[in-house]
């Protein structure tokens, strides 16, 4: 799997953990959906901080995911 890739991926796993927020999900569940979404975050950043001559393809990526996250959550630059 390429580093695009991988970045898709964390940002689709971000956005289903995210989508289903506004139910009620049995604990187990819902802590294992926080866990996955905490892991794909922090992936992702990881991805975007460790490669910067990939920036265009990422943003591209992200654009193309559209994903219930925003590339300031990722890009921890300005934080």
């Amino acid at each position: 799997m390429t580093l695009i890739e991988e970045f898709k991926q964390c940002l689709n796993t971000m956005s289903h953990c995210r989508a289903g927020w506004d139910y009620v999900l049995p604990a187990a569940q819902r802590a294992e959906e926080d866990r996955q979404e905490k892991a794909a975050l922090i992936r992702a950043r990881s991805i975007w901080a460790e490669n910067p001559d990939l920036h265009e393809k990422l943003i591209v990526a992200f654009a193309i995911a559209s994903p219930l996250a925003s590339m300031s959550e990722i890009d921890q630059r300005a934080a």
